[in-house]
């Protein structure tokens, strides 16, 4: 049974959902040398300064749910711009700088954990002869050298040579093991989506609502939308063309207009909180990650925001860590906290001294006001 089906199990049977990571430890990974947080709860809210490590904790907690698939470290190298001058098999498309996942970019293993949890380890592999062998004999034109990693969760170890395919749906994949007979990482991913800064693409939004109306969740997310905003909306569908089109966009019934408008019109912020809202229902027993989380968001609606996403998140079994610089996020984030003593909200900010990077965590009962203190902000 995986992780992820365990959840579910436990939370069909009316058990305790236990977090995924009640703290976490993360050593050479990128721009962190070594950092533990003693604590996490089922909503996380970092603060910090520009530059300090607040995306990188979350690009950590994205590799250690998706069990270190070079697909998704790939993603987030090339999310930050990570690429390779290398020789590239696939022409027009760019290949990441494998040797930025490693802190320093001089480190050569990666480890991410938590307490009584296994370990993710990330480690450069030099290919020996027999497995380069392997490879020319699935690939008789591959060009060598190939680049390698060693992944180990728990007791499970694949070596991962990083030869990007396109799988049927065109998009770029890294999905060669050489051990296919052994156990698979992939049994231990966990549920993941990581919502950028700004708004995303619409087929983005698109493809988070085909999955919650499986379930009747995109009717949760419309009216989230219309509690916290306070907007005069009935529902919000898909138009356009077919799934996979990229020509779909959000329209929304109101009772304003007698047409459907785009959810556009009402603004950026309303439609990065829907995308929220479809998340928390897309990320049902696992994790969501909010990088800038106060994007688009009116000071004023921070508290309804952060009460949302604590009752959501708590009743979808999904434990949420996001970043903020905003002082206002920071306050509506207390506020909600405090009013919610069902959730466990955990605030916590990012420093660095001679020593290297540290937390400062606040406690619960006394978050309001600590909180108010000290913050970074913009």
């Amino acid at each position: 049974m995986t992780i992820t089906e365990q959840a579910a199990t436990e939370q069909a049977e009316g058990g305790a959902m236990p977090l995924h990571l009640p703290d976490l430890h993360i050593e050479g990974f990128r721009g962190i040398d070594l950092l533990t947080v003693p604590r996490l709860g089922r909503v996380t809210l970092i603060a910090g300064k520009n530059g300090i490590g607040k995306t990188t904790v979350l690009d950590a907690v994205r590799a250690y749910a998706a069990a270190g698939d070079p697909t998704y470290l790939a993603g987030t190298l090339l999310n930050r711009q990570e690429v390779s001058v290398e020789f590239n098999p696939i022409d027009g498309v760019p290949l990441p700088n494998w040797q930025a996942l490693f802190n320093g970019r001089k480190a050569s293993r990666v480890s991410i954990c938590a307490s009584g949890s296994s370990v993710l380890q990330i480690e450069e592999h030099i290919l020996s002869n027999a497995e380069t062998k392997k490879v020319n004999e699935r690939l008789p034109n591959q060009m060598f050298p190939v680049p390698a990693l060693a992944l180990t969760f728990g007791e499970v170890r694949e070596i991962r040579p990083l030869i990007p395919m396109r799988d049927p749906l065109g998009t770029i994949t890294y999905p060669m093991r050489l051990n296919d007979d052994a156990p698979a990482l992939s049994e231990n991913r966990i549920e993941c989506l990581f919502i950028q800064p700004g708004v995303a693409a619409p087929e983005s939004t698109a493809s988070l609502w085909d999955i919650a109306a499986r379930t009747g969740e995109e009717k949760n997310a419309a009216a989230t939308v219309k509690k916290v905003l306070g907007q005069e909306i009935d529902d919000i569908i898909m138009m356009g063309e077919g799934p996979g089109s990229g020509r779909r966009i959000a329209m929304v019934k109101t009772s304003l207009y007698q047409e459907r408008v785009p959810l556009q019109s009402f603004g950026q912020g309303t439609v990065r909180l829907y995308q929220i809202a479809l998340g928390l229902a897309y990320s049902k027993n696992g994790f969501l990650l909010i990088d800038e989380a106060e994007n688009g968001l009116h000071y004023s609606v921070q508290r309804d925001f952060w009460r949302m996403v604590l009752q959501t998140a708590q009743a979808n079994n999904v434990q949420v860590l996001a970043t903020t610089h905003s002082a206002d996020c920071v306050r509506g984030f207390a506020e909600a906290v405090n009013e919610d003593e069902g959730v466990e909200g955990v605030y916590l900010r990012l420093e660095r001294d001679a020593e290297g990077l540290y937390t400062v965590n606040y406690p619960e009962d006394d978050l309001l006001s600590a909180t108010l203190n000290r913050t970074e902000t913009r």
